[in-house]
C-alpha cells in the first residue's frame, strides 16, 4: 500500500454455522439469499474506503463521499432490520415454550407487552400447524427483536431437576442461542463499520487518524 493510504485491519469476529444439522438433516437459518445480500453489502462498504480517499480534495468533494458510504451503510443496515430467521422446533419444544410464557412466568409493567407480542407470535405459528411428532423439527419466522424478547422472558425461568422438560428448556435456549450468535454477527459488523467509516472520514484531514479501519467479511463458515 501507498503511505497515504488506511492500513486494512481484519477484526477478529468468526462467522457462526447459518445452519443446523439434526436427524440426519441440515437445516438453514438464515437463508442463502440473505447471507449473500448482507456480506455483499458489507464488501461494498469495504472497498468504498479502499479505492476512495478524500485527502486533499474540496469540501464538497469530501460530503460526497461521506454521503455515499452513508448511502451503503444504510442500505446494509435496512435490510439486517428486516432479515427474518428461521427458529426450528419440534411439537415438544413449542409446546413447553407456548406453556412456559402463557402459564409459568411472570411478568411486570416492562414485559407484559413483550409477552404478548409473542405468546401471539407462538399462536400464529399453531395456525401454521405444529409437526404431528416430538422429533421433527419445523420452521417458523422470527425476527431479530422476536428473538431478543424471547430470551430476556425465559431466561428468568428456573428449572429443578434434570427432568425431561428441563432438557426441552435446554434445547429452546440453544436454538435461541444460534440465532442469537447470527444476529450479533451481524449487527457487529454494522457497529464496526460505522466507527470505520467515522476513521476514514477523518483520513481526509489527517491520513494518520485513518490507521485502524476496516471490517472484513468473511467468505466461509467454520467448518
Amino acid at each position: 500500500m501507498e503511505k497515504e493510504d488506511k492500513k486494512i485491519i481484519e477484526t477478529a469476529v468468526v462467522k457462526p454455522p447459518l445452519s443446523l444439522w439434526e436427524n440426519g438433516e441440515e437445516y438453514r437459518i438464515l437463508s442463502q439469499q440473505d447471507e449473500e445480500i448482507l456480506d455483499e453489502s458489507i464488501r461494498k462498504i469495504v472497498a468504498y474506503m479502499q479505492n476512495n480517499n478524500g485527502y486533499g480534495l474540496q469540501d464538497t468533494e469530501k460530503d460526497l463521499l461521506y454521503a455515499e458510504s452513508q448511502q451503503l451503510w444504510n442500505e446494509y443496515a435496512k435490510h439486517l432490520r428486516r432479515v427474518k430467521y428461521t427458529f426450528y422446533i419440534n411439537r415438544k419444544q413449542w409446546q413447553y415454550l407456548t406453556d412456559l410464557l402463557r402459564d409459568k412466568l411472570e411478568y411486570d409493567v416492562n414485559t407484559i407487552f413483550f409477552a404478548i407480542e409473542l405468546t401471539n407470535m407462538l399462536g400464529s405459528w399453531a395456525i401454521e400447524g405444529t409437526n404431528k411428532d416430538d422429533v421433527s423439527l419445523k420452521g417458523y419466522e422470527s425476527d431479530a427483536t422476536e428473538t431478543t424478547y424471547m430470551y430476556h422472558l425465559i431466561s428468568k425461568h428456573k428449572v429443578k431437576g434434570l427432568s425431561n422438560s428441563t432438557y426441552v428448556f435446554s434445547q429452546i435456549l440453544l436454538r435461541i442461542g444460534e440465532i442469537s450468535k447470527i444476529i450479533n454477527y451481524y449487527d457487529n459488523h454494522a457497529k464496526q463499520l460505522s466507527t470505520d467509516i467515522q476513521n476514514w472520514v477523518a483520513s481526509f484531514e489527517d491520513p494518520e487518524s485513518g490507521d485502524e479501519t476496516t471490517t472484513q467479511v468473511q467468505d466461509q463458515n467454520p467448518s
